[in-house]
């Protein structure tokens, strides 16, 4: 169970790590960072800085599914065994998939979108095959 904790944990960091890198982005434009309208030039943002910032808000996308995904298979027991590589799989495709979304490397980046997908889709499968 250690391990699924410590996974929802770097799963939330990573949220906050794209957000780093748009906050870099927006510090480095003419004006510097707008603290007082950030959302607003959040979404003026170009190239890879806005880049960052989708892959900022999929973070939150991905997250819910991870998050539930992980509470369902600890609810009903299931052996964590392969909910546990699932999890360890979806982390690592996720800082895999922030890289190359920031570097611009699309089909790459879609490809691990799907099997960072897949993996989640597997541990809500798991239960009924348990």
């Amino acid at each position: 169970m250690t391990i699924l904790i410590i996974c929802l944990l770097v799963s939330i960091s990573q949220i906050y790590l794209t957000k780093a890198f748009v906050a870099v982005a927006m510090a480095r434009e003419e004006r510097g960072y707008d603290n007082h309208h950030p959302r607003s030039q959040q979404s003026k943002l170009t190239g890879w800085g806005a880049r960052a910032y989708a892959a900022h808000q999929n973070g939150f996308e991905a997250f819910s599914m991870f998050g539930i995904a992980i509470l369902l298979n600890l609810l009903l027991e299931v052996d964590l065994y392969f909910v546990e590589i699932l999890a360890l799989s979806f982390i690592s495709l996720r800082f895999l998939y922030i890289y190359l979304y920031i570097a611009d490397f699309s089909y790459a980046r879609s490809t691990i979108w799907v099997i960072a997908f897949l993996c989640n889709v597997s541990m809500y499968i798991l239960p009924l095959v348990y």
